[in-house]
This record gives structure tokens, C-alpha cells and sequence, in this order.
């Protein structure tokens, strides 16, 4: 026979779930910034400190972010995370925990999938593909599980963008990754 529930018993899960996670505005502003299809939370967040870091209140250099790329007409749209000159970045993570793996390891395909349909459309022009990893969760406190699954998908990248001639970068703060950015002439 099933069990019902009451609207008190409701309400003290809701409570508890809400507070289990924060407070209910994080939880809408998590879910606010999981709807961005392109990126995990984790990948959005170190993309956002990073632009912080490059470009400031410069609005010439925030332009280079988020570029909307369409190679030839009978392809959409594709979103670049940092374009300039030549240089064309995408930025990926490492999952920070085991559930993150299987949303990191898509986000981090779809990147290098859509790296390769741009540089295959622009066969005479000069692009130069790279991809940026956020490595922090290998210098952070994760388990040993947590560090050994994000070494495997590291590995797995870097034998990726070595069969596809990629550039990559490892950095493992927003900081590190401006850096670099920054050094691209």
C-alpha cells in the first residue's frame, strides 16, 4: 500500500534539502548558470574569472570572449571562448568530483569537436586551436578517486589535442590561465 505525505512533512524535506545546499538563492543562481549549455558551472566560472583578469572594464578585450564563429554558411553558429588574431581558445575543466566526470568529459568533446569543424572550414586561413584545462582539482583537496579520474580525462585530452595538433595549456587558476591568454600574440 502507498504512503502519502503530509504538506508539513513536504515542506520540512524542502527546508532541509534547501539547507543541505546552501541557501535558496545559490541554488537559483546555480541552476541560472547551469542553463548555459556550453559550459559545466565549474568551466563557466574559471571562463569568468579569467575574462575579470584579461580584460578588466577594456571593452575591446571582453569582445574577444564568447565570439560567435560561423566558418562557412551551411554550418550554425559556433561559440569560440576566446578569439583574437589567430588564436582560437576553448576552455575545459577537470571534474572536481565523480559526478562531474560525465558532464566534464562531454563539455570537453564538444570543445574540441567544434575546434576541429572550424579549423576544417577554414582551410586557407592561419587559426591556431588551443585548449585551455582548468587543472585545479589536481593541486586541490579532492579524493584520491576525484584525482585519479581527473588525471585519466587529463590524459585522455592531451592524447586528443595531440592527434588533432592542438595546442594545449594546463593551468590550475584563473590567474595561471591569464596569464597565458595574455602571452598570445
Amino acid at each position: 500500500m502507498g504512503r502519502g505525505y503530509g504538506i508539513e512533512q513536504l515542506l520540512d524535506a524542502a527546508v532541509r534539502s534547501v539547507s543541505a545546499f546552501g541557501s535558496a538563492d545559490a541554488l537559483v543562481d546555480d541552476e541560472t548558470v547551469s542553463e548555459r549549455p556550453r559550459h559545466t558551472i565549474k568551466t563557466q566560472e574559471f571562463l569568468q574569472a579569467i575574462r575579470r583578469q584579461v580584460a578588466g572594464d577594456d571593452p575591446e578585450r571582453r569582445a574577444r570572449f564568447e565570439k560567435s564563429l560561423q566558418p562557412s554558411l551551411d554550418l550554425p553558429e559556433l561559440t569560440v571562448d576566446y578569439a583574437w588574431r589567430q588564436w582560437l581558445l576553448q576552455v575545459t575543466s577537470l571534474p572536481g568530483t565523480k559526478r562531474q566526470s560525465m558532464n566534464t568529459l562531454r563539455e570537453s568533446q564538444s570543445k574540441l569537436y567544434e575546434i576541429d569543424v572550424i579549423r576544417r572550414h577554414m582551410q586557407g586561413n592561419a587559426v591556431k586551436p588551443v585548449l585551455l584545462i582548468n587543472t585545479d582539482t589536481l593541486n586541490g583537496a579532492a579524493s584520491e578517486e576525484v584525482v585519479k579520474e581527473a588525471t585519466s580525462m587529463l590524459d585522455r585530452l592531451l592524447r586528443l589535442a595531440k592527434a588533432e595538433q592542438l595546442d594545449v595549456i594546463e593551468a590550475s587558476s584563473p590567474m595561471e590561465a591569464a596569464e597565458h591568454v595574455n602571452a598570445l600574440q
